[in-house]
């Protein structure tokens, strides 16, 4: 009998969301701008944002330590922080085209959250937050009020000098 090894729920689902942010997010500013130096943040940004307070107020169980992804990324548990370069420009001309996309006041310059769970926001013409929770049964809020919640973590990046 041939033993299977076990489901990769989370990895595949992380992938997901990143291809869908790839193909359903604003398009991405000029490199060499001013932001490609604070999207370094990211790396940290779950140590510092997404304290257990937070996080408790996302998720209906504890999701363990912050990890770093990359240098402009990082995750607790199924929560994810991407930083980019972005444009707000580039983003209010292709947030119509997004599918499901639901616009969201009070984050950065234009925001969107939509029902998997992600929000994507803009400040200014350099800066991008991707913030996504990647299983849908961990999130004890849902929609706009989860948006909301990541959308205050993303305000708190984007006010980093």
């Amino acid at each position: 009998m041939k033993m299977h090894s076990p489901p990769r729920f989370p990895a595949l689902a992380f992938a997901a969301v990143l291809a869908t942010l790839a193909f359903t997010a604003p398009a991405l500013a000029a490199p060499g701008s001013s932001g490609s130096a604070w999207i370094d943040n990211g790396a940290t940004a779950c140590d510092k944002y997404l304290t257990p307070a937070v996080v408790a107020a996302i998720l209906a169980a504890p999701a363990g330590h912050p990890q770093r992804v990359d240098a402009h990324s990082c995750h607790v548990g199924p929560i994810y922080i991407n930083l980019i370069v972005a444009d707000i420009d580039i983003f209010r001309a292709e947030l119509p085209m997004i599918f499901q996309a639901h616009s969201i006041g009070g984050i950065g310059d234009g925001a969107y959250w939509n029902g998997a769970g992600a929000l994507s926001a803009v400040k200014g013409h350099d800066r991008g937050c991707d913030i996504s929770v990647i299983d849908p049964g961990a999130p004890k809020i849902h929609n706009a009020e989860l948006g909301q919640k990541l959308g205050d973590v993303c305000n708190k990046l984007f006010a980093i000098p």
